[in-house]
């Protein structure tokens, strides 16, 4: 081989080895400590970022890179100490895909980016795990915010559907954030139909958030009936100042649980205090948590609440 070549590749394996380095230093710089932390109280006051966390499960340690928060002051139920993430998609970042089991939408218009269910999906509800790694935790702060499609029917499967009078069936249609087996419930997003109603049928008020009625109401009151299980720990919210909608029709302009588009004579964007929902657990748990996106007709092509981001905190 001639001197040159031989200079040549040389120089090839001083880069190649140089870019390595390089990007293990790049690693290495986005982990705040070397040293590693049992757990995100661990890290210093008013920082965030992704650390090396030491876990042993069964007996046996071993690193993970975990994202700590100490800055979170959204989580109403506990704004002392850090929370871990455990979920973080945001689909208007490009470099973040859906879950698995769940399909990427993707649009001209906004939302450009959003997750659903599969088109050959044709069961109730679309589900994705999210690891906690062992970690026990007593709390759970985030948001999820979805766009409506078509007309959701609120807490209507849960009125007029024996397969959806149980946590484990679709009793809302939205997005559903539970926790072990068998479930246990965590925080119900719930789209609704419209928000100026003609009080003709009782399906129809069914279909729609109780925030939207006023105490005038009440006989319409009467027949939204919450799971036992939900109580207060939920959004309710529509894209649409009517009933009238398109099965066809992503309504873009309002997203859901956002806290943000309700009519003057609806409480929605009050309740609860949308977007960020923080929830204290009965007992501590170590239980992953399960996020499912139900609707109670499978078989229709309407009725859905697809979701643009979803963040998940514990502590």
């Amino acid at each position: 081989m001639e001197s040159s070549a031989i200079n040549e590749t040389l120089l090839k394996v001083i880069e190649n080895t140089w870019l390595s380095l390089r990007g293990l230093e790049e690693q290495v710089l986005s982990t705040r400590f070397l040293t590693p932390i049992s757990s995100c109280n661990d890290i210093p006051e008013n920082t965030s970022g992704e650390f090396w966390m030491l876990r042993s499960i069964n007996g046996s340690g071993s690193l993970m890179k975990v994202y700590c928060d100490a800055t979170l002051r959204n989580c109403s139920c506990d704004t002392s100490g850090a929370w871990m993430r455990i979920a973080h998609i945001d689909m208007t970042d490009p470099s973040h895909h859906c879950p698995d089991g769940f399909k990427t939408i993707n649009r001209t218009e906004k939302p450009l980016r959003t997750c659903g269910r599969p088109e050959e999906f044709t069961g109730e509800c679309v589900s994705s795990t999210f690891p906690v790694h062992g970690t026990e935790y007593s709390r759970v702060c985030g948001r999820v915010i979805s766009y409506q499609y078509g007309s959701p029917n609120g807490f209507a499967p849960f009125l007029f559907r024996v397969s959806s009078q149980s946590i484990d069936g679709a009793y809302v249609e939205g997005i559903l954030l539970t926790h072990g087996t068998p479930r246990q419930h965590i925080w119900s997003f719930v789209g609704a139909l419209g928000e100026n109603l003609s009080m003709d049928r009782n399906f129809q008020v069914a279909n729609v958030c109780p925030c939207m009625l006023t105490n005038n109401d009440g006989y319409y009151l009467r027949n939204i009936t919450i799971p036992p299980w939900v109580g207060n720990s939920y959004f309710c919210d529509t894209a649409k100042e009517d009933t009238n909608y398109n099965a066809t029709l992503l309504y873009s302009d309002d997203p859901l649980w956002d806290g943000e588009g309700c009519e003057s004579n609806s409480t929605c964007c009050e309740f609860n205090n949308p977007p960020w929902f923080c929830k204290q657990l009965p007992q501590p748990t170590t239980n992953d948590i399960e996020l499912r996106l139900c609707k109670a007709f499978p078989i229709r092509s309407e009725d859905d609440t697809p979701f643009e981001l979803v963040d998940i905190f514990i502590k």
